[in-house]
């Protein structure tokens, strides 16, 4: 035993004397034996490399799993928010879908209460804007139609579900609106959730003034103006405008549909007999 720790001690220490003399040696002959062309070496350095090469795939197997358990998870918890996400999305959905039924089955009954009639359910023509080159309005436009096209005196005209104009003077091609902004004028209408009567008043500009209101009425900036029926000209509920101002001097509506941005509107006979018809007008 004790010779045997003699020959271990012997060898290290020829170990710390020549270590760096060893390591050489390995340097030169790996160098030797990666540069050699010897075909024996080029075989011993490609099952090296080949063993080599096979130990890094054996090793790496694990790290590849590791890897894809690690992807799998990443997956299962974005599925597991998006599954969250998606759950609260369909619980916002249902509640508002409650909401539209319920505000659906109140405008429902109001239209009865009203006895509203829909414009989808009246026949409409599509018409133009022509370029206008006067007329005895200030406020007023041509559209491309006239009697041979079914348009009559008294025709609402609509764009985009709100009231543009009314049609007031027919010819064979062509047709005048008289817009809500012209000082002529008058549209009867209901404001606010109190449903107001009063009337909006065209001034040539872009705003319409409220008046004839009751004097008990509380109308407050933003409240919606729609049409209210009474003179036989536009049926009641019709979308007019909204309040943008109210002073001691003028209540001023912002209509919903401005001249410039209008190409095309929808002419409707709803059946009213607020307007006569214009004799001279139809001799065009």
């Amino acid at each position: 035993m004790r010779s045997r720790l003699q020959r271990i001690h012997l060898l290290k220490t020829l170990y710390q004397q020549f270590k760096l003399y060893i390591y050489l040696f390995l340097a030169v002959a790996l160098l030797i034996f990666g540069l050699s062309d010897h075909p024996m070496i080029a075989g011993v350095r490609e099952k090296t490399s080949a063993a080599g090469g096979y130990v890094a795939r054996t090793l790496y197997v694990p790290v590849g799993w590791a890897e894809q358990g690690l992807d799998y998870l990443k997956e299962l918890w974005a599925v597991r928010n998006q599954n969250v996400r998606l759950r609260q999305e369909n619980s916002n959905l249902l509640y508002w879908q409650n909401q539209v039924e319920r505000l659906q089955m109140e405008n429902e009954a109001l239209k009865k209460q009203l006895s509203f009639v829909s414009p989808e359910e009246k026949q409409y023509k599509t018409v133009g804007i022509l370029v206008d080159n006067g007329g005895p309005y200030a406020r007023s436009v041509l559209v491309q139609g006239g009697r041979k096209d079914g348009i009559q005196k008294g025709d609402v005209a609509l764009y985009q579900a709100a009231v543009f104009g009314r049609v007031v003077h027919v010819g064979r091609w062509t047709s005048r609106l008289l817009l809500l902004t012209d000082f002529t004028s008058r549209v009867p209408v209901m404001v606010g959730q109190q449903k107001y009567l009063g009337v909006v008043e065209g001034d040539n500009t872009t705003l319409l003034t409220l008046t004839a209101l009751p004097e008990n009425a509380e109308v407050k900036k933003g409240d919606y103006v729609m049409t209210s029926g009474h003179g036989g000209v536009y049926p009641v509920g019709l979308a007019v405008g909204t309040v943008v101002s109210v002073s001691e001097d003028a209540i001023k509506v912002a209509p919903f549909v401005r001249q410039e941005e209008v190409v095309f509107v929808r002419l409707m006979n709803l059946g009213l007999g607020g307007l006569l018809p214009d004799k001279d007008c139809e001799k065009e």
